[in-house]
């Protein structure tokens, strides 16, 4: 019989264009979207034979069968599943855009679409092959019976079809490969496409692999049964740990890792990994993710949309059936199901760290060592989780020391008799501002002090500035009332008392003297042994703050001036007020008011404009001191 020749019924051209230079990033998914098929096929024919038990029989178990004819250039791709008719072959593959599956899932009960593995939607994925085939013969047969046909494309905007001598149910798939495209005839590249999209498509994968002495043998690709759809129980901590290599790249161990399995409108199961050391682009790749798979295909190994930024220290993978894709697979829909998943990833992670937290606070804190930082991120991306995520933050402290932590909750249930806030100072590390004069009222009244050190700090704390009923309060911004707070000693009730009228020209002397450096100049009751420090408006920019900016180029003209505070009952300014009240020659005065700022700026953690200058200034005061 004539071979019959059709017309594409779309703008075939133009489609094809589009699926094989722009619809996929990569062409190895042609073998993906060909497996994927073949499962629907095997699928469709489970749900026909509950109920239709005159099928046609196969003597082999429904699987799926790849071979490739090397002398010839041609990979084979085979199933003994539903099959199709000639009507079937010109309305599936005659028309792109016209789904099998798509219909056949519209005829099928709610219950029966949980249960169904069908992945196609689309009906496109097919073409695919177009990437790498310059022709592609397909012959089926129906499990239903009737005649065999062949179904014979080179995507030229024309088929022809005709009847085959197919004697078995099911559909093959010959793709004559392009010149140019003969890797994809390679053992080793197809077992390698095989296990890295479809390792765990529910039917046997088999390829047909030669042997040395000529024989050949039907060699199984995929596995099993993964390890996220398994039961927990039936699950080895190896097997965790094997799949978290495998997924990673990562050969040490996981710090630790959640089977997650949801009911529900989206059901879905997830294996998500936390890592024991950071990996080397934690705070510079974007490429974030779990690994996706959809009816056990693999989809992304990085969908962003399943994971925040501030957990992406995270590996894992997710499978749904729930999920709608877009016609290449590789790009998700809008849609409502993915944030749900997400919402439910979240909420899992915060919930085993927290557990880890409160159960092994050592290994807490060498994860939080780590990714500390990173999870702090949150509070500014994720307002929903801020109260979680506050009870998983730790911090240095002027009570803890470099090598211990305090949380939220310990630090409150240690703070001062009288204390409604919670105290906090900003710098780059521990070390700089341990020492910081802006603790020493603070710690003179056994206040205990939150040190702000990672560089996330600065927009953390714009994020969250209350604590329950607790205002985070900075102390080195603002004016620092700690009357009624914490223990008070005699000699700061004294300090308190004593006027400030001899003070008065000295202060104008350090406003007239640095009008250009300051804004203000006020008396100070943050100060027990310093002689001054600078202090920022309340709502002003820390010093902190401005060198972080001016590190990343973002630096302001000179308008974020702070407030300079004395100590009054520190030796040196007492003396210093006392030689200026006393007629003292105002250059040698301006000296030491120069020093004691540029002092000042050192001390908050600031660089002075002229160091050299500076040094001079200071040799020759020290000069004066000694004596000579």
């Amino acid at each position: 019989m004539t071979a019959e020749v059709h017309s594409f019924q779309t703008e075939v051209q133009q489609l094809m264009n589009l699926m094989v230079h722009s619809l996929y990033s990569n062409k190895e998914i042609f073998l993906r979207e060909l497996i994927s098929n073949s499962s629907d096929a095997v699928d469709k024919l489970r749900f026909e034979e509950i109920t239709n038990h005159n099928l046609l029989k196969s003597e082999k178990e429904n699987s799926i069968l790849i071979r490739n004819d090397k002398d010839n250039n041609i990979l084979i791709i085979e199933d003994n599943g539903i099959g199709m008719t000639k009507d079937e072959l010109m309305n599936n593959l005659g028309t792109i855009a016209s789904s099998g599956t798509k219909k056949f899932l519209e005829k099928l009960s709610e219950q029966d679409k949980k249960d169904s593995n069908l992945i196609g939607q689309f009906g496109v994925g097919f073409y695919s092959a177009f990437m790498v085939a310059k022709k592609i013969v397909v012959e089926s047969r129906s499990a239903h019976g009737g005649e065999a046909y062949k179904w014979t494309s080179a995507g030229d905007g024309t088929y022809t079809i005709e009847p085959s001598s197919k004697e078995t149910r099911g559909t093959t798939i010959e793709l004559h490969l392009k010149d140019d495209e003969k890797e994809f005839i390679d053992d080793w590249r197809i077992r390698g496409i095989v296990r890295k999209y479809s390792d765990y498509v529910t039917y046997p994968i088999f390829f047909l692999e030669k042997k040395e002495d000529g024989a050949t043998e039907e060699v199984r690709l995929n596995k099993s049964t993964p390890v996220w759809a398994r039961n927990k129980r039936e699950n080895k901590p190896e097997d965790y740990q094997e799949l978290y290599k495998q997924i990673s790249m990562d050969w040490k161990e996981p710090l630790l890792w959640e089977h997650i399995s949801v009911e529900g409108l989206v059901p879905f199961n997830a294996v998500v990994f936390i890592p024991t050391e950071a990996p080397f682009d934690l705070y510079t790749r974007d490429n974030h993710g779990l690994h996706l798979y959809v009816k056990r295909v693999s989809i992304t190994e990085k969908c962003k949309e399943l994971l925040p930024e501030y957990l992406r220290f995270i590996s894992g993978v997710v499978e749904t059936d729930e999920l709608p894709l877009n016609v290449s697979r590789e790009i998700l829909q809008h849609n409502n199901k993915l944030p749900q998943i997400k919402k439910q990833i979240i909420k899992k992670v915060l919930s085993s760290l927290q557990n880890l937290a409160n159960n092994d606070s050592e290994k807490y804190f060498n994860f939080y060592k780590t990714f500390g930082a990173v999870l702090k991120e949150g509070f500014h991306f994720d307002f929903e989780q801020h109260e979680t995520l506050s009870d998983l933050v730790r911090f240095k402290s002027s009570k803890t020391g470099k090598d211990g932590w305090v949380s939220f909750k310990e630090y409150i249930e240690r703070k001062a008799d009288g204390q409604k806030e919670i105290y906090y100072l900003t710098g780059p590390n521990f070390e700089s501002i341990e020492r910081s004069p802006h603790l020493e009222a603070l710690t003179s009244k056994g206040i205990e002090v939150l040190f702000l050190i990672d560089p996330i700090d600065e927009w953390f704390i714009m994020s969250y500035n209350k604590h329950g009923e607790y205002n985070l309060k900075s102390i080195n911004k603002g004016d620092l009332d700690l009357n009624g707070v914490g223990k008070e000693t005699e000699e700061e009730k004294k300090n308190e008392e004593k006027p400030v009228e001899e003070l008065v020209g000295l202060l104008d002397l350090f406003r007239t003297k640095l009008s250009d450096e300051i804004k203000e100049v006020k008396i100070s009751k943050r100060l027990r042994e310093s002689a001054c420090c600078l202090v920022a408006d309340e709502n002003g920019m820390s010093a902190h703050m401005e060198r972080i900016m001016k590190a990343t180029g973002q630096g302001m003209a000179n308008n974020n001036k702070r407030i300079l505070e004395i100590n009054p009952s520190h030796n040196l300014i007492k003396n210093l007020a006392d030689r200026k009240n006393k007629g003292a020659d105002e250059t040698t005065l301006n000296e030491w008011v120069e020093v004691l700022y540029e002092t000042a700026l050192l001390s908050e953690g600031s660089p002075v404009k002229n160091p050299g200058t500076f040094a001079k200034r200071l040799t020759k005061i020290m000069e004066m001191a000694s004596g000579k």
